[in-house]
C-alpha cells in the first residue's frame, strides 16, 4: 500500500514540473522582434548580426550574448535590450560616417604615408576601438623614424546626417639621438669592439646623413641579440645581459644607453656525435660536412653553418624534408661543449598557396615566373632559396622575403612573397669640358622594369661641337610568357675630332634572343647589321686616308654561359663561365671571326669577406683574304681595366686609338669592411692586370702594337644613394705606357626615378 502511494506521489510531481517548464518556456518565448533606432542598417541586418529567431527562448544569458554580438560589429555606440511579454525590443544609436580624414602638425611625414596606416577612411563607420588602433599605428610610425614623443589625439567634428569629420591632431617631437652607449663588465672584448657590431651607434657630426644615431628600443633589442651571437661565436657560450637601460639626457631628447653585460668563461668544442636516421647517407660523409672539430674554439654560428652543410649535402642525396637538432652538454669543469646532431627524416609537407605582397607597380607574373615551386608542389627550401635569390637578382626591390605561413592542414604551408618596391629608373644628366670634344652635354634614361613588366628599356645620347651619339634598346625578357628574352637596339654615332683629319659616321642596329638549355646553361644568339664610313680631310695623313672608305658587317653570333655561383645577386661561391663567337661575312663587306671567354670564379675568405678572380680574353681574326676593320678591334680601360681612360689604351697614332686583335684582363677583388652598412655602401679592393695589341693589317705597321702589361691597384665604391647609385673608383697605375691616358679618380652618378 505505501509502495503505491510512492509511486503516485512522483507521478504527480512529475506532472506538475513538466506544466511548469512548458508554461515558462511558452512565457519566455520570442514571439516578436522589434529594431528601433536604425538609419542607414536595415532592421533585417540588425536582427541577421544578433543571431536569434522567432520561438527562441529568452533568457539573460542571450540577452548579454545579443549585446556582445551587435558591438562586435563595430556599428552601434549603444544598445539596449529589452524582453516583456513575449516581445524582444532592440533599441541601437548607430555610429556615425565619416565623411573626411584629416591631420594636422604633421611636417615630417606626410598625409599620403599616415593614411597607408590607418583603417578608418572616408564613407567608413566610426569606431573607437578602431580610432586607437589606428593611432597606435600612426605612433609606431613616428617611432620607427626616432620621434618617441609625438602625441596624437583625435578630434571628431559633428555634422548632420550622423556624419563626422575626424581631425588627428599630432604634436611631433624632436628625433630621439643616442648621446652615448655605455658598456659594463666587459673584460675580454673592448668596449669599442662592441659598439662596432652594434646597429645604433652614437651620436657624431659625421653622422648626420645617417639614421644610425637614433634611438629605436625594436633596434637595441636586435644589437642585443647581434652581440649575444658575436660572444656565441668567438668561445662564450654563456654569455647573457645583465640589463640594458636607456635614460633619456636632462634637459635633451637625447638618450644614454647602459648595457651591462656577463660575459661568461671561454669555451672549448668537446665531442661530436652523429644520430643518423637517414638509410641512404652514411654518417662519415655527414662528419665531413660538419665545420668544426673537438678542442676549436666555441662558435655557435659554425653550429648553424654545419646544419646548412648538412641540409644541402641531403638534398643533393634526395632528402628534401629532413629534421636536425643539435643539442648541446657543456662541461663546465672542463670548459667544454658537446655537440650532438639528431638527424631524422621529417614529414612530407607540400604548397598550398603562394601570396605576394607589397609589389605596388610590379606585376604578378613577373615575380611569379622567377618562383621555381607551384601551389602542389612539394616542399623544397633550397628551391624556395633559390627563387627568392632569383627575385632579388631582378634588382626591382629593395627587400624580398617569403614567409611560411601555417595551415589548417598539418601537411600544408602557404608561401608569402613579401617584396618592397624599389625605383627602377635611372635619369643621368651629364655636361664637361674637354680639348679634344670642346663643350658636351650627355643625358641617359634606363628603365629596368618598364611599365612593372620587367621590360628594359633604354635611351643614351651625347652631344658635344665632334660628335653626336644615339643608343636605344628594348628588352622583353619573357617573349610570349615564355623563358624567351628578346632585345633589339639601334645605334648612331657621329664624330668629327679636332686631333685627326677625318670624320666618322656609324649606323647599326641588332638583335638578341636568349633562352636556357638547362638550369645552369643558358645559350644567346644575335644578329647585327653595322655600317662604319669615314671620311677623310684634304689635309689627311697617308695611315688617315688608309681609314677612309666605308665598311658593312653583317655578323652573327652566340653567348654559351654556364653559371655554377650560389647566388645571381651577390655570390660567394660558385663560377660562371662565358663563351661568345661571332662571325662577320654574311652579306657585308668585312670578313672576321671574333673570339672571347670570359671566366669568374667566387669564395668565401671569412665571414665578411669575398673573394673573386676574374678573367676574360679575347682574339680577332680576318678570313677570304680579308683584315678584320678597327671598328671591330677590343678596347681596354674605363670598368675593364679601371685606372685607364676607357678605350684609350694600346695601340696608338696620333690621338687616335685602334685598339687590338687580342687582349686579356685579369681582376682579383675582394669586398672590405669599412662598417658602412648604414650609408648602403660596397667596398671593393682590386688588382688589375691586363693588356691590348695585334694588328693584323700590314698597313699600320708604323704603329706600335707590342704586347705591353697594364695594372692597377686601387678601391672601388658604390653608394645605392637616396637620388641614385653613385660609382667612385680611385686607382694607382702600378704599370702603364706612355700612350696610354690614364684616369686614376673615375666618378659617375645616376639619378633614379
Amino acid at each position: 500500500m505505501f509502495y503505491l502511494f510512492k509511486i503516485r506521489f512522483y507521478f504527480v510531481v512529475f506532472l506538475l514540473f513538466s506544466f511548469t517548464t512548458i508554461a515558462f518556456s511558452d512565457v519566455n518565448k520570442i514571439k516578436k522582434i522589434d529594431v528601433l533606432g536604425t538609419q542607414r542598417i536595415d532592421i533585417e541586418t540588425v536582427i541577421s548580426y544578433s543571431n536569434i529567431d522567432l520561438n527562441d527562448v529568452y533568457t539573460e544569458e542571450l540577452g548579454n550574448k545579443i549585446l556582445k554580438d551587435l558591438f562586435d560589429t563595430n556599428l552601434f555606440s549603444n544598445i539596449e535590450v529589452v524582453f516583456d511579454k513575449n516581445s524582444l525590443q532592440i533599441t541601437v544609436k548607430e555610429n556615425p560616417t565619416i565623411n573626411l580624414v584629416k591631420f594636422s602638425g604633421n611636417r615630417k611625414i606626410k598625409d599620403e604615408d599616415l593614411l597607408i596606416e590607418i583603417s578608418l577612411k572616408e564613407r567608413s563607420v566610426y569606431s573607437k576601438s578602431k580610432v586607437k588602433k589606428d593611432t597606435e599605428r600612426m605612433l609606431s610610425l613616428y617611432q620607427r623614424s626616432g620621434r618617441l614623443s609625438t602625441e596624437i589625439k583625435p578630434k571628431v567634428e559633428l555634422l548632420e546626417n550622423n556624419r563626422i569629420n575626424l581631425t588627428y591632431e599630432i604634436t611631433e617631437s624632436d628625433i630621439a639621438e643616442v648621446s652615448k652607449i655605455i658598456i659594463l663588465g666587459n673584460e675580454v672584448f673592448t668596449s669599442s669592439k662592441i659598439k662596432s657590431i652594434m646597429k645604433t651607434k652614437e651620436k657624431t657630426f659625421l653622422r648626420f646623413l645617417s639614421s644610425a644615431d637614433r634611438y629605436d628600443p625594436d633596434k637595441l633589442e636586435y644589437d642585443k641579440q647581434l652581440v649575444t651571437d658575436f660572444y656565441n661565436s668567438n668561445g662564450y657560450p654563456e654569455f647573457r645581459f645583465i640589463s640594458a637601460i636607456a635614460q633619456l639626457s636632462i634637459n635633451k631628447n637625447d638618450f644614454e644607453i647602459i648595457l651591462s653585460v656577463n660575459e661568461g668563461e671561454k669555451f672549448d668544442f668537446g665531442g661530436i656525435e652523429v644520430n643518423n636516421k637517414l638509410d641512404k647517407i652514411n654518417s662519415d660523409s655527414i662528419y665531413n660536412q660538419i665545420s668544426f672539430k673537438a678542442g676549436d674554439l666555441y662558435n655557435a654560428s659554425k653550429i648553424k653553418d654545419s646544419v646548412k652543410q648538412i641540409k644541402n649535402f641531403a638534398e643533393l642525396s634526395g632528402y628534401t624534408f629532413i629534421e636536425i637538432n643539435p643539442s648541446l652538454n657543456v662541461n663546465n669543469e672542463k670548459k667544454q661543449v658537446n655537440v650532438n646532431f639528431d638527424i631524422n627524416e621529417g614529414p612530407r609537407v607540400y604548397i598550398n598557396e603562394i601570396d605576394i605582397a607589397g609589389n605596388t607597380r610590379t606585376v604578378d607574373k613577373v615575380i611569379r615566373r622567377e618562383f621555381s615551386l607551384s601551389e602542389g608542389d612539394a616542399y623544397n627550401k633550397f628551391s624556395i632559396n633559390y627563387s627568392k635569390d632569383s627575385i632579388r637578382a631582378l634588382n626591382f626591390f629593395s627587400e624580398v622575403d617569403i614567409k611560411e605561413v601555417k595551415t589548417n592542414y598539418p601537411d600544408k604551408l602557404d608561401l608569402e612573397i613579401v617584396v618592397e618596391e624599389k625605383n627602377t629608373g635611372e635619369a643621368s644628366l651629364g655636361a664637361g669640358y674637354s680639348s679634344a670634344n670642346s663643350t658636351s652635354l650627355n643625358l641617359g634614361l634606363k628603365e629596368t622594369n618598364f611599365l612593372g613588366k620587367g621590360q628594359k628599356l633604354n635611351f643614351t645620347t651625347s652631344f658635344s661641337n665632334t660628335r653626336n651619339t644615339y643608343d636605344i634598346s628594348f628588352t622583353e625578357p619573357y617573349f610570349n610568357n615564355k623563358d624567351l628574352a628578346l632585345t633589339g637596339s639601334l645605334y648612331s654615332n657621329f664624330t668629327d675630332p679636332s686631333s685627326v683629319n677625318y670624320e666618322t659616321e656609324d649606323i647599326g642596329l641588332g638583335f638578341i634572343i636568349q633562352f636556357p638549355l638547362s638550369a645552369s646553361t643558358y645559350l644567346s644568339t644575335r644578329y647585327s647589321l653595322f655600317t662604319s664610313q669615314v671620311k677623310a680631310d684634304s689635309n689627311a695623313t697617308q695611315y688617315e686616308r688608309l681609314l677612309a672608305g666605308t665598311d658593312t658587317i653583317s655578323t652573327i653570333g652566340y653567348t654559351l654561359k654556364y653559371d655554377m655561383r650560389n647566388s645571381r645577386y651577390k655570390p660567394s661561391r660558385g663560377f660562371l663561365f662565358e663563351i661568345d663567337q661571332d662571325i662577320a661575312g654574311l652579306g657585308g663587306t668585312s670578313y672576321y671571326i671574333k673570339n672571347r671567354l670570359d671566366y669568374n670564379i667566387y669564395n668565401r675568405l671569412s665571414d665578411r669577406l669575398i673573394g673573386a678572380f676574374k678573367f676574360q680574353a679575347g682574339s680577332l681574326n680576318g678570313y677570304n683574304s680579308e683584315y678584320a676593320p678597327l671598328s671591330s678591334n677590343f678596347k681596354l680601360g674605363g670598368k675593364k681595366l679601371r685606372g685607364f681612360k676607357s678605350g684609350k689604351v694600346g695601340p696608338r697614332t696620333g690621338n687616335s686609338y685602334t685598339g687590338g686583335q687580342y687582349y686579356y684582363l685579369t681582376s682579383i677583388e675582394t669586398n672590405i669592411d669599412f662598417n658602412l652598412d648604414a650609408f648602403d655602401i660596397n667596398s671593393t679592393l682590386f688588382l688589375d692586370v691586363g693588356s691590348v695589341w695585334g694588328l693584323e693589317n700590314p698597313a699600320y705597321s708604323n704603329i706600335i702594337d707590342d704586347h705591353e702589361i697594364r695594372s692597377s691597384l686601387g678601391l672601388n665604391f658604390n653608394w645605392d644613394s637616396a637620388i641614385g647609385p653613385i660609382n667612385v673608383i680611385y686607382a694607382t697605375i702600378l704599370e702603364s705606357e706612355n700612350t696610354d691616358t690614364t684616369d686614376s679618380l673615375y666618378f659617375d652618378i645616376g639619378y633614379n626615378f
